[in-house]
This record gives C-alpha cells, sequence and structure tokens, in this order.
C-alpha cells in the first residue's frame, strides 16, 4: 500500500511538472520535459530517451573553420541511453528531463575514459590537459570516478615534480600560470576519497609549484599574480591586439589570482595536516595577500564588479570588464565581502541564452570566447549564484546549461552567446569534459547542495520554486560510505535533515562507513528578492590607434563614440570630446587613449607610448660570449647562464629594465619554450625578464621583454641575468633565446 501511495505521488508530481513552464525568455521556454526554441523542440520521453529536431544553420562567421571531419558517433535527433552506468550514482525525479539530462551527461563521462585510465579532454580533443581536467575534476568528476580522476591528474606532473602548464600564450608558462588549477582538483579527491597516499604524493608537487610561480609570477606592488586569463587562452579574444606575450606575461587577471589563492589556502591546509604549522601560517599569509590584493586593485565600484584585469607596460590600468569565472570564484571562495557577493550576483550581466564568457563583447572578434557561452563557466557561475541566494540567477543558469544539451544532445564545449548555437565557432567538440561535468554537477551539488570539507559532507541545498520536486540519489559513494538521499520542496533554508531517521545538523562526517540514508525536507522558503540583469549583446568601442609626432600623441577616429581618455602613466588625464585626435605632451611619461562608447562602455588602452629622455642601451655581447653566426647573445640551459651587466645612474630614481630579444622556438600560440631569467641588482632578486617565444624558427623577429621597474640609487650597479631552476620552463630541455641590447629608461 505505501508503495502505491509513494507511486501515485510521483505520478501526480510529474503530471504538473510536465504541465507547466519552468521558465521562459525572449529566446526560448522551458516547459516541463521540453525546451521550445521557435520551430524546433527536444523532448524528453524518459529517463533514458530525449528527441529533438533542432537543425543548425549553414556556416556562415568570420571565424575560421577548424571543425575537425569525423565521426562523433552522437546522433543529434535522438538520445538513447546506451552504457551501464548503474555503477554510478543513480537519480530520479519528478522532472523526467532533470532524469535524462542527468543520465546523458553520466553516460559522457564514461565515454571520455580513455584505454589508459584517463580522461580525453573531448571528442575532438585527446589527451589529459591540466585545466581542463582539473576544471572538470572540481565540478563533478572526482566523485563520479576519483581512480580516473587522480590518474588523470598524475599525468599532469613533470618530472621536476612540478604541475604541468600545458597550453599557453608564447611558450605557455610563465605567461599563462594557470596551471594551479589542478590544485584545486587534488584537493577535491583528497576530500571525497582521504586517501593519505594520495596526499602525500600532491603535497610536494603544490608546495614546488607554488614556491615557483611565487618567484617568477607574484607581483608584490600589486599583490597579484601575473599571467593569462585562466582559460581564456586566444590572446586576441582577451587582450588588446597590440599586446604581445610578453605584455600578457606582465597582466594581472582576477581569475588567474583567484586561483592562485584558493591554491595556496588549500597548500596551508595540507601543511597543517603534515604538523608543519610554520609552513601553514606562511603560505596562510600568502594567501592574504592575494586577497588583499583582488579587493584592493581588481574591485570597481562603477560596475559592483572585479574587473577582468591590469595590462599595460610600464603602468598597469584596470580594464572594466566583467568576466565570469573571476566573479564566480569571488563569490563561491569568499573572497569577496559578504556585501560585494550580493552585488556581483546581481550585477554581472546575463543574455538569454546564458551568461557569456566575458562583458562587453569585442566587436572585431569572431565568437569563440568572445560572443560565447561555456558550460563549464555557467557552472561554476551556478553555484555562485547559488550561494548568494540569487533564485531567478539559479533558474536562469541551470535553463541555460539544459537547454544547451537537450537541444544538441551532447555536452558541448560552447556556444554563441546571441544565436545559442554552436554555428559560427572555429571550433567546439562535441561531449566536451569540462561541459560533460559542470552537466553532472547540477544534481549533488545544487539539488543536493553538497560540498566536501576536511570533516566531511555539508549540505547546503537550492532549488527554485519553479523547479520543486521529490529527488533521489542513490549508490553516492563518499570514502567508506554509499549514501541514499531524499530531497522534497524548494528553497534554500532546511527544515528537516535526517540521517538514517535521525534528525541532524545538515553534516555527514568523514569518518561514516557502510550504507546510510539521508532525508532532506526544504522549508519552501521564499528567498529574499534579488535581481538578475537580463540583456541583449553589447560591445565595448575599438581599440584607438595612437602614434606620437614630435610633441603631439595623435589617434585615429573610433566610431560610434562620445569621447576620449587620454592616460599618462597610467592614470586618466584628460577628457577630449570625439571631434579631437589629438593631444600636446605634457614631458616625459607613457601615454594611451581609450575610446569611451556611446553605451558608457571603455576601449582598451591604445599601445601604450614611451616618450622618455633618459635611456641607454647596453650591448649584451660586450658582457657574453655571442652566439657564433651573430653578435647577438644565445642563453640557453647551458650557455651563458649567468650575465653580469656593470651600469653607472647619474640620478636616484625608479627605472625600466628590459630586453632586446629574440626567440623562435615556437608560434605565439602553441609549445612550451619561453626563456624565462632571474633578474637581480647588486645580487638582490629585482625581477622576472620572460622572453616568450615570437614565431617558428623567426630568428630575425626582434622585440622587447617585459620591463622590470626599479629603485636605483646614483652610482654604480651591477645588473645580472641568471638561469636557475625556479625558471625552468615546461620543455624542460630548451630554454633559449637571443639576445641583442639591455635597456634602462628612467621613468
Amino acid at each position: 500500500m505505501k508503495t502505491l501511495i509513494a507511486f501515485s505521488l510521483l505520478v501526480f508530481g510529474c503530471t504538473t511538472v510536465m504541465s507547466q513552464t519552468i521558465y521562459q525568455n525572449s529566446e526560448y521556454k522551458w516547459k516541463g520535459n521540453q525546451f521550445i526554441q521557435g520551430k524546433f523542440k527536444a523532448t524528453a520521453k524518459s529517463a533514458t530517451d530525449i528527441v529533438s529536431n533542432y537543425v543548425e544553420s549553414e556556416w556562415n562567421s568570420p571565424a575560421p573553420n577548424f571543425m575537425p571531419k569525423m565521426e562523433t558517433g552522437i546522433n543529434r535527433e535522438h538520445w538513447q541511453l546506451k552504457r551501464d552506468i548503474s555503477h554510478l550514482p543513480v537519480y530520479t525525479s519528478s522532472l523526467i528531463i532533470d532524469n535524462a539530462l542527468y543520465n546523458m551527461s553520466l553516460e559522457e563521462s564514461e565515454l571520455a575514459i580513455e584505454p589508459d585510465s584517463t580522461y580525453r579532454t573531448g571528442v575532438y580533443w585527446g589527451g589529459v590537459w591540466t585545466r581542463d581536467v582539473s576544471y572538470s575534476i572540481l565540478h563533478s568528476l572526482a566523485q563520479l570516478c576519483p581512480e580516473v580522476s587522480m590518474k588523470s591528474l598524475r599525468a599532469k606532473v613533470n618530472s621536476q615534480n612540478r604541475i604541468i602548464q600545458d597550453t599557453g600564450t608564447g611558450g605557455a608558462w610563465p605567461c599563462s600560470t594557470d596551471r594551479t588549477t589542478w590544485v584545486l582538483a587534488a584537493w577535491e579527491c583528497y576530500l571525497v576519497t582521504g586517501s593519505q597516499d594520495w596526499l602525500n604524493f600532491i603535497y610536494p608537487v603544490i608546495k614546488n609549484t607554488l614556491e615557483d610561480d611565487r618567484i617568477v609570477a607574484y607581483d608584490p606592488e600589486t599583490k597579484l599574480m601575473r599571467g593569462e586569463t585562466s582559460w581564456l587562452d586566444w590572446r586576441e579574444q582577451e587582450y588588446p591586439t597590440w599586446a604581445e606575450p610578453k605584455d600578457i606575461y606582465s597582466s594581472e587577471a582576477m581569475n588567474t589570482t583567484a586561483v592562485h589563492y584558493r591554491a595556496t589556502q588549500i597548500l596551508a591546509e595540507i601543511c597543517r595536516l603534515q604538523h608543519q604549522p610554520a609552513l601553514a601560517a606562511k603560505y596562510d599569509s600568502w594567501a592574504n595577500d592575494l586577497k588583499e590584493g583582488m579587493n584592493s586593485r581588481l574591485w570597481n565600484d562603477n560596475m559592483g564588479l572585479y574587473a577582468i584585469y591590469l595590462y599595460g607596460r610600464h603602468n598597469l590600468v584596470q580594464h572594466e570588464q566583467m568576466e565570469i569565472l573571476g566573479e564566480s570564484f569571488a563569490i563561491l571562495w569568499d573572497i569577496a565581502s559578504s556585501e560585494r557577493q550580493a552585488s556581483i550576483s546581481q550585477h554581472m550581466v546575463s543574455e538569454p541564452f546564458g551568461t557569456p564568457d566575458f562583458y562587453p563583447n569585442l566587436k572585431d572578434q569572431y565568437p569563440y570566447h568572445n560572443d560565447a557561452m561555456w558550460p563549464f563557466t555557467q557552472g561554476y557561475w551556478l553555484k555562485a549564484q547559488a550561494k548568494a541566494g540569487n533564485e531567478k540567477g539559479v533558474l536562469h543558469a541551470i535553463s541555460s546549461i539544459y537547454r544547451l544539451a537537450a537541444l544538441t544532445l551532447t555536452n558541448l564545449e560552447n556556444m554563441v552567446i546571441y544565436s545559442g548555437c554552436e554555428k559560427g565557432l572555429p571550433i567546439n567538440s562535441p561531449r566536451q569534459l569540462w561541459g560533460v561535468a559542470a552537466n553532472a554537477a547540477i544534481v549533488p551539488n545544487i539539488y543536493f547542495g553538497i560540498s566536501y570539507a576536511l570533516d566531511g559532507i555539508h549540505f547546503s541545498p537550492m532549488v527554485p520554486k519553479e523547479l520543486k520536486a521529490i529527488r533521489h540519489l542513490s549508490n553516492f559513494k563518499y570514502r567508506d560510505a554509499i549514501l541514499d538521499m531524499k530531497v522534497s520542496g524548494y528553497g534554500n533554508i532546511i527544515k528537516s535533515f535526517r540521517l538514517d531517521g535521525v534528525e541532524t545538523s545538515p553534516f555527514i562526517p568523514a569518518s561514516i562507513s557502510g550504507a546510510h540514508s539521508v532525508e532532506i525536507v526544504l522549508a519552501n522558503n521564499q528567498l529574499a528578492p534579488m535581481q538578475m540583469v537580463l540583456q541583449e549583446n553589447q560591445y565595448q568601442p575599438l581599440t584607438p590607434k595612437s602614434r606620437i609626432d614630435g610633441s603631439q600623441l595623435k589617434w585615429d577616429a573610433v566610431d560610434g563614440v562620445s569621447g576620449y581618455v587620454v592616460l599618462k602613466n597610467g592614470s586618466d588625464w584628460k577628457y577630449l570630446p570625439s571631434t579631437t585626435l589629438s593631444q600636446p605632451l605634457d614631458g616625459d611619461g607613457e601615454y594611451a587613449v581609450i575610446a569611451v562608447g556611446d553605451n558608457k562602455w571603455r576601449s582598451y588602452m591604445s599601445e601604450p607610448l614611451s616618450f622618455y629622455s633618459n635611456v641607454h642601451t647596453y650591448e649584451v655581447e660586450h658582457f657574453a660570449t655571442p652566439s657564433a653566426n651573430s653578435s647577438a647573445v644565445n642563453i640557453s640551459r647551458n650557455e651563458n647562464i649567468l650575465i653580469t651587466i656593470p651600469i653607472e645612474i647619474a640620478t636616484d630614481g625608479r627605472y625600466v629594465i628590459d630586453w632586446r630579444y629574440a626567440n623562435g622556438n615556437g608560434p605565439v600560440s602553441t609549445e612550451n619554450k619561453c626563456a624565462t631569467r632571474l633578474l637581480s641588482v647588486d645580487g638582490v632578486v629585482a625581477g622576472i625578464s620572460v622572453f616568450p617565444q615570437r614565431g617558428s624558427n623567426e630568428w630575425d623577429n626582434w622585440g622587447w621583454s617585459n620591463a622590470s621597474i626599479v629603485s636605483l640609487s646614483k652610482g654604480r650597479h651591477t645588473i645580472t641575468l641568471e638561469f636557475n631552476d625556479c625558471v625552468e620552463n615546461m620543455n624542460l630541455l630548451v630554454n633559449q633565446a637571443l639576445l641583442d641590447q639591455m635597456r634602462i629608461v628612467k621613468l
């Protein structure tokens, strides 16, 4: 009789949900077990069966077409569960499409496991990629398959016991420094498994990596981390086109710094577990520095959000653009205060098909990171909105992920934000690992509110009223336990939490073992009203092109602007009307121009132009062994590993030191042969000089390295450029460049 009553309640609930509109905006509707977008419709017929009539238009985009011609094995009209996923957590609810998309994601996670028991990055992307697999493991794969997760992470550790930065600008690390995403995933695997062997393995890897990054990538003045925006690694899509790899190294991104912040917190926790309180205190201090830097240098009161990054050359400037991952992490990891978390939740701009990677977008770039939504970052934004208690934001984020997966019948890597489809992107793999993991995370992390900590599992569900349902998650494995869990109701307040029938706090201790039941009843509470900005796509103005002509700064006109801001030494100096295209220089300094759009968004600044009277150059070949066929000096792992240059300074002041160099070991976009050296003044490390790749075999392509700013007193000093272990790159064999000159400029 009890079974019959329960079945009747489930059928009644299912019938109600199937007929109601759950979410709707100007572009599509989620009605019960269907997503409807104009003439297109996806319908979940059962928990193992979805049909879709979604058909993409023909290719119509300025983007290059990198789509491989290969079979994916995915039927874009009909998905049916074919793989046995019974060993994974089993989910049922009164909302069939919920069940079906969860099951599809679990099946795709299994299909991503390679014969060597590591995770493939996507149908089109073979092998393990550090950031992709790490963000995926942190989403949900640590729980779904911890052994495959840990083996995948082991594959991203090099022979020097450092994390591998496998992709990035100008030869990877240190132009890109988000390899520390590995730390987040490794720690999640430990929290899920409690494996002491795993903890012993990851500890030296994390410590070695963070110690190197502190030397090479930390900026003690701003208390931020240098390096490319995490995961946003197509350069021209996230930076002004004048930005060279050395400029990207010098930039200081919110999301990359946030990852380092959390990684350093984790290292401090591990040190406490390893009974090393002094080291734990040291790393806590490092983490606090980064948090202070983000809040003092990147928070933007005008936006009510964190800016995407600081960028520039001799003077770093905050770019007023919001970016989804950095904003998410600020909420999830309490980088932001509670007031700022509420501000972020309500000011981040979303569009009908999802929350874009960044906003505003770029007029002169095709969709990829620009003009796009990536489900894996949407997944982190979803978690952030749930933590902030923004019911509208949670429902929009779930709908964004579900709509794309339901209509296309796979978890794609990305989509065009203004059309909701994949056509027009240069590349977009189906069954992309982090898209899969983000979808699979919705059930445990949002509906059941599961999060892992050292002491056990904590529960904080967030169920929008429109998604009220009876949900059941069984065969959920945690350490030595198997959990059978139910949640009912809506809201984010737990009315009742029962472990094995006994009322208790919403928590399961790490020491638990065996089979247990959990029953959560939500309070059906009305959440505090919070806004969510939903608006159409907007663009920042094009970047001005400027030049110095005698004693005048001049620039070309930019369409659709209300005026221009002239910067001197990184600060707003003059505001000029749109009809003015020149400004007399005001003595020595670094000058740039920003266009202000009619929509009030600011462009990237033009390439910073130096106008200095006190400049000295030194021919490096006078102080080191030149190459056999050139007057330039070859620096490598075993040649000219220490270069010493004596200098004479006429007056006290701040000076810039950089180097004219060439590196033809690879293209700007890929490979791992960025040359890196320690720069010291009078025997004290004063900075890092990076010599990124400038083009394959382009040894006659010369440019200037990043600028190191040092304070020098009048008199004699010694400048040294040195190779040692802490600046070893990812290649481990080739760490090479040609040097022509050292330049010293008085600011």
